[in-house]
């Protein structure tokens, strides 16, 4: 059952509408209480299914604004927000797509389109877009804040496995990436299937699908020809996305994106491999989105690392590298045995400290490490246990991560 039906859509869009959700926007900034202003709503004559449409729009509304600076002028539904795209990828993204065409205006058809976050930055780059759902409600919603941003966009509903674009469209796709409320980790997990959407638009001039950041490189349904693209937001890996015909980026088979600085790296089928070393002064964390595109082992050759396992991405390096976006360095006070009794014995000498425990590939219970250690403060900003698997077996790393100025081990 659609989350809006297109009726109500249409009465949330009107100026009764609009204003009766502004003002419950209000009261819940104000503090009122979700289930009390239903009730409000509902007592001063709404409609049961306008007073849920209401609350959900005044609610989702409130959580967009981190996103969405424009989020008071706009409409949304809960679910719908969940499932946009974040504002600053839909935008890159839009660029990409766009960029691969040197006419200005050609059309992009975006399927699966939602409540537009997508199709309003693909118009926003210049493209004629059409956006194509299965929801009447969302799509209506999308119109709306489409014209409140003063973007022209055509809307269809369609099942995006049934339309057929004309021969010069670009296509963007964005289906559903979760599956029994968990995100989807293979292609044919999402909904449409990938790889029977990529089948039926075989024959468009370019493509561009995003796909839940935990797919693979291996996945049996990505195809040989593609660019898989790795995106993360202030270092929180959002999406990837799967580029065909003329936006893929020639011999790339992997990259990765940092946003919002727009830092990207690329590889072809070859890559470098590191060896392994044991653990030197600094531990090199490479960022989620590199790690995926399997773009560590060159990250870690620019500044002379190693890895510390065979099968870890987790890097070691003997000197300090310079400050870059791709990694996190934390210099290392203690290489000590995997032993709670040995680490918290030396953690004495740092009383009062906070500590997290991090694991790296090990069957480790943190909350069971953190009370054999005498359940010490904890905090992401003090020393850090890492209990690291390596080929050896396993070692903990004692990494310093408290603000500059960085102590030093007493003497």
């Amino acid at each position: 059952m659609a989350e809006l039906t297109e009726p109500v859509a249409a009465w949330l869009c009107s100026a009764d509408g609009r204003a009766t959700v502004t003002a419950a926007t209000t009261d819940l900034d104000a503090g009122a209480e979700e289930l009390a202003l239903a009730s409000r709503l509902r007592a001063g004559g709404l409609r049961p299914d306008r007073a849920t449409a209401v609350l959900g729009a005044a609610t989702a509304r409130r959580r967009a604004r981190d996103r969405w600076p424009d989020a008071d002028e706009l409409l949304f539904v809960p679910t719908g927000l969940e499932q946009a795209s974040d504002p600053d990828v839909a935008t890159w993204r839009a660029r990409r797509l766009v960029a691969a065409d040197a006419t200005a205006g050609r059309p992009v058809w975006d399927l699966c389109a939602g409540l537009g976050a997508d199709a309003m930055a693909l118009a926003a780059a210049g493209a004629d877009v059409t956006a194509v759902d299965l929801d009447p409600g969302r799509l209506r919603l999308l119109e709306h804040n489409a014209e409140r941003r003063g973007l022209r966009i055509r809307t269809l509903e369609a099942d995006a496995l049934a339309v057929r674009p004309p021969p010069d469209a670009l296509l963007h796709a964005d289906p559903s990436r979760r599956t029994g409320g968990r995100r989807a980790r293979r292609l044919a997990e999402h909904h449409p299937p990938v790889g029977e959407l990529l089948a039926v638009h075989a024959d468009a001039p370019g493509t561009g699908v995003v796909l839940s950041p935990a797919v693979d490189l291996d996945d049996p349904d990505l195809p040989e020809d593609a660019e898989l693209e790795f995106v993360s937001v202030d270092g929180d890996l959002k999406e990837s996305v799967v580029w065909l015909g003329e936006p893929r980026r020639y011999g790339v088979v992997a990259s990765a994106t940092l946003l919002p600085g727009g830092h990207h790296r690329s590889r072809g089928a070859a890559r470098p491999s590191l060896e392994v070393r044991d653990l030197g002064t600094h531990l090199v964390e490479v960022a989620p989105a590199a790690v995926r595109a399997r773009l560590h082992d060159q990250v870690g050759l620019e500044i002379g690392a190693g890895r510390v396992a065979r099968r870890r991405a987790l890097l070691t390096v003997d000197a300090r590298p310079p400050v870059s976006p791709w990694y996190r360095v934390r210099p290392v006070l203690e290489i000590l045995p995997a032993r709670a009794k040995v680490v918290r014995r030396w953690l004495r000498q740092y009383p009062g400290v906070a500590v997290e425990i991090v694991v790296h590939g090990l069957a480790a219970d943190p909350g069971q490490w953190w009370r054999e250690l005498g359940r010490p403060p904890r905090g992401p900003q003090g020393l850090r246990v890492e209990l690291i698997r390596t080929d050896d077996g396993a070692r903990v790393a004692v990494t310093d991560v408290r603000p500059a100025p960085s102590a030093t081990l007493p003497s």
